[in-house]
């Protein structure tokens, strides 16, 4: 069977690399359940980092929150800015939304990046 979970290359857990990324990234709100940081790396691929405010106040809520955002980054990296460091800081609204809710959410933003930088070149 294979792992369905978010490769450990694939993860930001440095303190150093959180703070260049949340001090020099780009900023953009997803939704209004999210809000993302990001800054290009010199990998072949985008890792991911979330940090969950207190705001959300019972930790099976912010956990919740955790494996809500992962998964929608697991299963459609190709949303996601490439070849990225991403940092995701959830609003306490995403834990009273399921997956298919939180998807659609973060399809929509991200595309409409995708296509606003189109219309630009």
């Amino acid at each position: 069977m294979k792992a369905e979970s978010l490769p450990k290359k694939q993860r930001l857990n440095k303190k150093k690399v959180f703070q260049t990324v949340l001090e020099i990234g780009k900023k953009k709100w997803i939704g209004k359940i999210a809000l993302m940081f990001y800054l290009p790396n010199n990998l072949d691929y985008s890792r991911l980092g979330i940090i969950v405010p207190k705001k959300i106040k019972k930790a099976v809520k912010r956990n919740r929150a955790k494996r809500l955002i992962k998964e929608v980054f697991r299963r459609n990296k190709d949303l996601f800015p490439k070849n990225s460091d991403i940092i995701i800081i959830p609003h306490p609204k995403i834990v009273e939304l399921n997956y298919w809710e939180v998807l659609k959410i973060f399809t929509n933003s991200l595309k409409e990046k995708k296509s606003d930088k189109r219309a630009t070149n």
